[in-house]
This record gives C-alpha cells, sequence and structure tokens, in this order.
C-alpha cells in the first residue's frame, strides 16, 4: 500500500519537476517532423517516455525546454542505476541551419526565402533562453550488447550553467529485450555514402593528406562507421564529378608519365586512406572513381617539365585505352598485393551505357575478372556485368535479376539524390523520411542505399545547409565537429530497423512461425513501392516498431 501511495505521488510530482525553477520547462516531443524555432512546447507536458530496444540499438529521443531562465543552461542524462552509467550517452542542444524550399537539381535561385529547422545535433555546451523561448534537445543512448533484458531508467536534466542547480527533469525508461543487433560493420544492410575528405583539410586549415588532416578525419569516420558503412570511396583522377562540389576531389594516387613514355604511379595517399578507414570500422568494399568522369579529362604529372596534363578523351579512342590499360594492370597487382582485390571495384556515376560498355571492354581486357560498379540507370546489358549496381529511387530491377545478382555475390542498391523531392534527405524534408529509406530498400529487394554525398561543406555549413547547387542539405549530412544530424540518425534508426526485420524473419521461418511472418510483411507491405502516402510514412514506422519491439 506504502509502495503505491508513493508511486502515485511521484506521478503527481513529474509535472512540477519538469516546470523546474525559475520557469524552466521540459517535455519529450516527436522528432518525426521538423522542428523550427517556433514549435512551441507541447500544451500537456510529456514528462515521462518509455523507450524500447534491442541491446546493441542506438537510441535516440527528441525532447523541448522552455525558459525563461537567469542563468546559461546545459542538459545531461543521468543514469538512475549503476547497471546503466557505463552505456554511451549524450543530452545535446539541436542547432537551427538555415535552408530554403528548393529541393532539387540546379542552380540554386537567387532570393528564394530561407528559413531555419533545427538538424545538426550538437556544437553548442550551454544555451540562454528567454521568456516563452524554447529549443529543442537531441538524447542518444548506446544500449550494450552486453546487457541484461529488463528496464533501465534514465533522467534528462536542465542544469544552471553557473549554479549547478538542476532546473528541470523529464524521466525516460528503457525497456531492453533478449534480442540483439550485430556489431555495425556485420549488418547485412549495405549503406555507401561517398566520402568527401578534402572539406575537412579546408574547413580546419590543414594540409590535404597530413597526418593532421588524417586524425581529423577519424571521428568523421568512425560516426560514419557507426550507421554500418560499408564502402571506401577513392578518387583515381582529379575531380570526377566536375563543379558539384565545394572542394575538388584531388586524385589519391599519384599518376607519372616518364620522359620514355612508361608510367609509373604512387599509391601512398590511396593506402593510408584506405587503411585509415580499415582502421575505423569501414572495411567491406573499396569504390574507385572513375574510369569515365564527367567531363572526360585525366590529370597526370609529366615528369619531364615538371608540370601536370590534363588528358582530354573518349572512351572509344585508343588514347583512353593506351592510358587506362597499364594503369589497371599496375593498379590490379598493388591491389592483390595489399589483399584489397577480391573488395576493389572500378566505379562510376550515372554515365550512359556505350560509355559504360567501353570502360567495361577496356577494363576486363586489361585485367579480366576485375570488378566494377555504376551509379545510375538500370541498362538490361549491364545487369550481369557490375558486381556493384545502384539504380535511381523508383526504377525496380526485375525478381529474376535479383535473385540471380544475389547468387552471384553482386550487390544491387538504389541511391536517392536532387532528383527526389521526396523521400530525401535534404533538410527540408521531413525527418521520418530518412528511416523510410532502409525500409524501402529491404522491402522492394534491394541491398541498401547510396548517397551521393556526406560532408561536402561549403562556407558556413555549422549555419547554412544552402549550396549553390541542388537542394538545400543535399551536399552533407554531418557537420563540423563532428555533429550528427537528424536526417543521419534517422538513417541509422532505418539501418537498424531493416536488421531487426531480418534477423526476426530468419528467426520466425526457423521456428516456422508462419503468423508471425505475416504480420512481418504486413507491417513491411507500406514500405514497398506505390504502396504509401507521404504523410502516411510516420504511422507506418510506428507500427513496424511496435512490431519488431514487442
Amino acid at each position: 500500500m506504502n509502495r503505491t501511495l508513493s508511486l502515485i505521488a511521484a506521478l503527481l510530482l513529474l509535472p512540477l519537476l519538469a516546470r523546474g525553477k525559475e520557469g524552466v520547462r521540459v517535455s519529450w516531443i516527436q522528432a518525426e517532423r521538423a522542428i523550427t524555432p517556433t514549435t512551441p512546447l507541447p500544451a500537456t507536458l510529456r514528462t515521462d517516455t518509455l523507450l524500447q530496444a534491442w541491446r546493441g540499438e542506438r537510441l535516440t529521443a527528441a525532447a523541448m525546454i522552455q525558459g525563461p531562465a537567469d542563468e546559461p543552461l546545459r542538459v545531461r542524462l543521468s543514469a538512475k542505476q549503476g547497471a546503466a552509467r557505463a552505456w554511451e550517452n549524450a543530452a545535446q542542444f539541436m542547432g537551427f541551419v538555415l535552408t530554403d524550399r528548393f529541393n532539387t537539381c540546379g542552380y540554386h535561385p537567387e532570393g528564394l526565402p530561407p528559413y531555419r529547422v533545427a538538424d545538426r545535433i550538437g556544437g553548442e555546451e550551454e544555451l540562454t533562453l528567454g521568456a516563452q523561448q524554447t529549443h529543442p534537445l537531441w538524447c542518444t543512448l548506446e544500449v550494450p550488447r552486453t546487457c541484461r533484458p529488463g528496464r533501465y531508467q534514465w533522467q534528462l536534466e536542465v542544469v544552471g550553467s553557473h549554479t549547478g542547480r538542476v532546473l528541470a527533469r523529464a524521466a525516460m525508461h528503457v525497456q531492453v529485450g533478449s534480442h540483439t543487433l550485430p556489431q555495425p560493420s556485420d549488418y547485412a544492410f549495405h549503406l555507401d555514402f561517398w566520402q568527401q575528405p578534402y572539406s575537412v583539410a579546408r574547413y580546419y586549415g590543414v594540409p590535404r593528406w597530413s597526418q593532421r588532416h588524417f586524425d581529423l578525419l577519424k571521428p568523421y569516420l568512425r560516426l560514419l562507421a557507426r550507421a554500418g558503412q560499408k564502402v571506401a570511396s577513392a578518387i583515381l583522377f582529379y575531380e570526377p564529378w566536375g563543379e558539384q562540389s565545394h572542394d575538388k576531389f584531388d586524385a589519391m594516387i599519384q599518376t607519372t608519365r616518364q620522359p620514355d613514355g612508361t608510367w609509373t604511379y604512387d599509391y601512398s595517399v590511396f593506402d593510408h586512406w584506405v587503411e585509415l578507414l580499415d582502421s575505423c570500422g569501414i572495411d567491406g568494399q573499396i569504390n574507385c572513381f572513375s574510369m569515365v568522369p564527367w567531363d572526360m579529362t585525366f590529370r597526370y604529372r609529366d615528369a619531364f617539365s615538371g608540370q601536370d596534363i590534363d588528358l582530354k578523351c573518349t572512351t572509344g579512342s585508343d588514347t583512353y585505352r593506351q592510358l587506362w590499360t597499364p594503369f589497371l594492370r599496375a593498379f590490379a597487382q598493388h591491389l592483390k598485393d595489399k589483399g584489397w582485390w577480391d573488395k576493389t571495384c572500378i566505379a562510376m556515376d550515372e554515365r550512359g551505357l556505350p560509355a559504360m560498355l567501353d570502360a567495361y571492354s577496356v577494363a576486363q581486357e586489361a585485367v579480366p575478372g576485375i570488378k566494377m560498379a555504376l551509379a545510375g540507370n538500370r541498362h538490361p546489358e549491364l545487369v550481369d556485368k557490375l558486381q556493384d549496381y545502384c539504380i535511381a529511387y523508383g526504377h525496380a530491377f526485375g525478381p529474376e535479376e535479383l535473385q540471380a545478382r544475389r547468387a552471384r555475390g553482386q550487390v544491387s542498391t538504389f541511391y536517392t539524390c536532387c532528383t527526389e523531392q521526396w523521400p530525401n534527405i535534404f533538410t527540408n524534408s521531413q525527418p521520418y523520411e530518412a528511416t523510410f529509406l532502409p525500409l524501402y530498400a529491404v522491402a522492394n529487394g534491394f541491398d541498401g542505399y547510396l548517397h551521393w554525398s556526406w560532408l561536402n561543406w561549403q562556407d558556413d555549413p555549422l549555419h547554412d545547409s544552402r549550396f549553390r547547387m541542388f537542394g538545400s542539405g543535399d551536399t552533407f549530412c554531418v557537420y563540423p565537429g563532428p555533429c550528427s544530424s537528424v536526417r543521419f540518425e534517422g538513417i541509422i534508426q532505418g539501418v537498424q530497423l531493416t536488421e531487426k526485420v531480418r534477423l526476426l524473419r530468419q528467426e520466425f521461418e526457423a521456428s516456422g512461425r508462419t503468423d508471425a511472418l505475416q504480420r512481418l510483411d504486413e507491417a513491411m507491405r507500406p514500405f514497398s513501392e506505390g504502396h504509401i502516402q507521404h504523410d502516411a510514412v510516420p504511422a507506418a514506422l510506428r507500427q513496424l516498431k511496435a512490431l519488431l519491439n514487442s
């Protein structure tokens, strides 16, 4: 009886704790839709929340605080049990960045009204709030794979920066089940964000490929590995993509033409880059760009003059064959010496069929069996040839094609870019779209998802997500810090859901639970092509999560 009275008293006190001292209030909120500076505190404060998790899962939750406060504020998560104190955790202020309604390809129109949206996670340690002013928070918990199933208690605390007083609280309960997610490196889902190490060097003012540059890259690459990234992006010749990035892509292999007409190759940057990615947990595949760059220009060093030469040619020319045949033969031997041959592809981006067939012919004649990749349109002539074939959202491989490719050990994925107004990961996209994308992949028979950019920063990435080309946020989804984003965390959540679907499907098939398989298939059906409307995604996600965690 006394325990019941104590529980009732505690529940009655929660709203008072959430309101806090000096008018500071806090409430849990849904983060499935975009948050702007005018998003209000919920009329009814949510002072308690329950999260359900598998072991090994990355959990996220959003909250909102409201002023006034007489001093700057800090936020933290406090574990209420000793067993939970070892969990990796963070409570951070979300950062508002500029975006606008442009969400397609082409040059960014002038005069389009900007607005601010909460996307950046972290970046400020403390915050000052005036009367009625609100600000969103983001909480992250890493559930250990070794923890016992059961309920764990946490508390979000809003603390005065000067006095250290707890000004407001909100409770978080985590119900951990008996299932366990694998390590992200062991996820079956094939996640591929193309990397852009050059913007990091420019932003921090360090020389490209210096040891300081590599050291700065490590925390960014570890964050990417936590999402389950499978692929290293490597650059063979200067700038495969022209002007679509703020920072030009330097070659990772120095190609030099000697006075006698022979070629030599320096792989030191390439090796260091791949080894860095390996050390950070990204070691599944290496995609090397590109035999068919957008402007068909290849830069090499002329040893006699000491100058860089831009060689322009077509894929069907003798000059092209004379450049690539010795390059590929030497590169293949280097890959074999390093133990990377089996996981390396020569990769192209959005190139037409004639050029792809030319490049394929040259490559196979030079090095029979060398693997190749394309992100672009589906061409029946290439379906059996490419190790890694990624097609645009809304397009599809036939069921027999997917089955045959899977039997050959080939990877079949889809991508979004500036073309897709939804679903996408622009800063003007709804956050739930990012979670939708991995589930769409699995529901439609793909092995994974690709996006062309990850940290192609412009001049002020902490505060402005716009770029002279493409929709706002299309060129990056992590911020300097490194700071994650609502969009990137949405991708992580979606990938984790696909792993849960895969593991439960295996479990139900092994145990003959046809009823459970049917419920799982029904919950996944909305994510199949043509089965869902934009606004229906959040409800479908909630239904799927409830089933996977039940």
